[in-house]
């Protein structure tokens, strides 16, 4: 039987690791003296001299002042350098493209939209197009950023797999090599991201979900999905498909019919809502615009809105059901187009879960609203970012 050879570590991983065990204490602890990153990290003293030199010089560690002891000479302090780098990270929804350009300590340094013009034309190329634009504008000398900028982050609506939008109805995009297309365009490394899974992080690194360790935001949009968090992790599933709980079934005559675009539970949903957005005029399926037509009728006393509410509420009831059996998270935060109507919503939803599953998740409201999501991709690029810096 053949054997494989044990792995060894190079002179090169050891300096990596070396690297990365400083940058970390830095980030995590400083501004520190080397003495105190090498009690820190156990590391020799020359190796911290040597790192610490070479870090300096690239721009990732910066000066940060003196420390006086007691006794002896003062000791420079050394800090991470957030400000030195940047990432561009970008909230692509149906009818605009928003941009910002971030620190990697977290700082907004600049802020732009796109809104598509979809009037002729393909609207996927359309929107595509726009997108690109975008980031040639968001990585350019106008922005005014003189920290360089080390990657790029996009969340969108649908499914992504290693960079590919396989699914993305609301874009009209589908099996677009997203990371790939930005890639080449920009020469920065791409990270994509499903929105809801961005929308979860962001609200649980900086929202609703801060401290969690078993969390899911549930967005509406023009479809439903939901983001997790589970045991401190985002998580994404096979093929990234985590989370689309729209394709729930509804019961067993379901099996009677199949759903390529749109999925059980959300068929269900919009046909309780799509006939009040039909009243102001909205066309299309797009369930949160829907949502909040019928909200609006609900709120200026029109019965029939009230039933369509309670029909509502009951197949979003059915899914949170699913997913808290099985992921029994802590916390559900209500996203997207549930904000202007998130307090009814959570009690909506608490009273149908109360008695009906072993433990009950606490239904909270979204703290960073329209936000959340290009908080999230902007964190989870940082840390990609932070990641490509340390292995430098």
């Amino acid at each position: 039987m053949n054997r494989r050879a044990p792995r060894t570590a190079t002179t090169r991983h050891v300096t990596e690791i070396n690297r990365t065990a400083i940058l970390d204490v830095l980030r995590e602890h400083g501004p520190l003296s080397r003495r105190d990153i090498q009690e820190r990290t156990g590391l020799g003293s020359a190796t911290i001299e040597r790192l610490c030199s070479a870090l300096i010089e690239e721009g990732a560690v910066e000066l940060a002042g003196q420390v006086r002891p007691s006794v002896g000479r003062p000791s420079t302090l050394l800090r991470f350098a957030s400000s030195a780098r940047a990432i561009v990270a970008v909230d692509v929804t149906e009818y605009t493209a928003r941009g910002r350009v971030v620190n990697l300590g977290g700082t907004t340094l600049y802020e732009e939209s796109q809104t598509f013009d979809l009037d002729g034309g393909d609207a996927g190329s359309v929107r595509l197009n726009g997108l690109l634009h975008l980031v040639d504008r968001l990585t350019s000398p106008q922005t005014g950023v003189t920290a360089p900028i080390v990657a790029v982050g996009i969340t969108v609506p649908g499914i992504v797999h290693s960079g590919v939008v396989s699914k993305a109805v609301e874009l009209d995009w589908r099996e677009v090599p997203l990371a790939d297309i930005v890639s080449a365009r920009c020469g920065l490394p791409i990270h994509v991201e499903n929105d809801a899974n961005a929308t979860a992080y962001g609200e649980w690194t900086s929202g609703a979900l801060a401290g969690a360790h078993s969390a899911v935001a549930l967005v509406l949009g023009a479809r439903l999905s939901a983001g997790i968090i589970n045991e401190g992790h985002l998580y994404r599933g096979h093929r990234s498909a985590a989370g689309e709980i729209g394709f729930l079934l509804n019961s067993t005559a379901s099996f009677a019919r199949y759903f390529p675009e749109q999925g059980d539970v959300e068929s269900s949903l919009a046909a309780q809502v799509l006939p009040f957005a039909a009243r102001e005029g909205l066309h299309g399926r797009r369930i949160g615009p829907a949502f909040r037509a019928m909200m609006a009728c609900c709120r200026a006393g029109d019965s029939e809105a009230a039933r369509a509410r309670d029909e509502f509420f009951d197949s979003i009831a059915l899914a949170l059901v699913a997913l808290s059996v099985v992921l029994s998270p802590q916390v559900i935060v209500l996203a997207g187009a549930f904000a202007q109507y998130s307090e009814e919503s959570a009690e909506q939803l608490t009273r149908r879960l109360v008695g009906r599953i072993p433990w009950v998740p606490r239904i909270a409201v979204s703290e960073l609203g329209f936000d959340a999501a290009i908080t999230g991709v902007s964190a989870l690029t940082i840390e990609h970012a932070r990641s490509a810096t340390y292995l430098a």
